[in-house]
């Protein structure tokens, strides 16, 4: 027979560390803004495919945007993640809340490109896992009001009510709904055996730490390419995932992540006018191109000046590279261009990122510039 007994310390370790959070992010009196919301790591999908920060997926979840968001989610987390946690064993519990917390960032992250934050999907996972738990179990008496078939109209309206309204995060819900449901069928009451929730745990475990490894060994590789992207006059480029175009001119196009501040990154494909001799040096044509617009998408308030280094060789294709560094009254970017000649007419492809970004992006982007009649590397 199932009984809820004992303190849910975990339940109330993880509340005091999402208040804990909140206290350091600065949002206990007027909410945390959006700057403070990434460094604290808030889900961007961006920064997951161009940085590797996979940590993300996990510390989303104990992140919250005011006083009032925490508590919506605190009282859920209270009222049935701390039933759950005294009617199942402790490490079954513990790895609900890992799994459940990984499947609500990864259905985002791939459903929607929207920065998103909370506990509420944990929190739908945990309703999730009360369901078939309660069921698989065959609950009985008073405690059906917690576990099992019953409680499924209260989750149905709960979810249509995120579905309603703006700025909820549906995918994430959506994750961790479905992570905990199928979880809930593995619970094992806290009267029963540990073996098997320990199983579960070290497998929780190990997933988070796989979610962890997998950006730190993937990072040198990203961002990640996708498809060829349109820039002027036919040229095309491969330009990172998730990248969207955030404008365009006569003689450019350019691409950029979303994002604002520090987190901004952006690639512009350039065909400037035609020239002869020393005006095609790429130095030329880069320096010419930040300073007259790009120097608005670098996100780091007004232009103050661009400083940029010496011409060298781009690896595997016939191209000149050029790094160096703009600096704004509110921040600073790299600059990279990597620059060809189609005729008698430079094309460019200018790169601005944060101080931390990849330094190979340029080159492995270079590669793939092509228009018509442009012989392949």
């Amino acid at each position: 027979m199932l009984s809820v007994s004992g303190v849910p310390w975990v339940t109330i370790g993880l509340l005091l560390t999402s208040l804990w959070i909140l206290l350091a992010a600065g949002g206990l009196r007027s909410g945390v803004g959006l700057s403070s919301l990434l460094a604290y790591g808030a889900k961007a999908t961006p920064l997951i495919l161009d940085r590797g920060e996979t940590w993300r997926l996990f510390a989303a979840n104990l992140l919250h945007k005011d006083p009032l968001h925490l508590a919506f989610n605190a009282f859920a987390l209270w009222n049935v993640g701390g039933a759950v946690e005294r009617a199942v064993r402790p490490a079954d519990y513990v790895a609900l809340l890992i799994f459940t917390a990984l499947g609500t960032t990864l259905m985002s992250a791939l459903g929607a490109d929207s920065i998103s934050l909370g506990a509420s999907g944990m929190a739908f996972g945990i309703l999730g896992a009360a369901v078939t738990f309660g069921w698989r179990r065959g609950v009985r008496g008073s405690l059906r009001s917690y576990f099992g078939l019953r409680i499924v109209p209260w989750l149905l309206a709960l979810f249509a009510a995120g579905l309603g309204s703006a700025g909820v995060d549906n995918w994430g819900h959506a994750g961790g709904l479905f992570t905990g449901a199928i979880f809930g069928c593995f619970l094992t009451p806290r009267r029963w055996s540990g073996e098997g929730a320990a199983r579960r745990l070290a497998a929780a475990a190990g997933a988070l730490l796989g979610t962890l490894s997998l950006g730190v060994f993937a990072s040198p590789a990203l961002p990640a390419l996708g498809q060829p992207r349109e820039g002027p006059a036919a040229v095309e480029v491969k330009m990172p995932l998730g990248w969207r175009r955030a404008g365009s001119s006569l003689g450019s196009v350019s691409y950029s992540n979303g994002l604002t501040g520090a987190f901004r990154s952006s690639a512009t494909l350039i065909q400037a006018a035609p020239c002869h001799g020393a005006s095609c040096a790429c130095d030329r044509v880069v320096r010419t191109a930040v300073q007259d617009d790009l120097w608005r998408l670098a996100d780091v308030g007004r232009y103050k000046h661009l400083h940029l280094g010496e011409i060298s060789a781009v690896r595997s294709v016939l191209a000149s590279r050029i790094d160096g560094l703009l600096q704004g009254d509110e921040g600073q970017v790299l600059v990279t261009g990597a620059c060809f000649m189609r005729d008698n007419t430079p094309v460019a492809l200018i790169v601005l990122q944060p101080p931390r970004g990849s330094a190979s992006l340029v080159e492995r982007m270079a590669v793939t510039v092509t228009w018509p009649g442009k012989s392949k590397p």
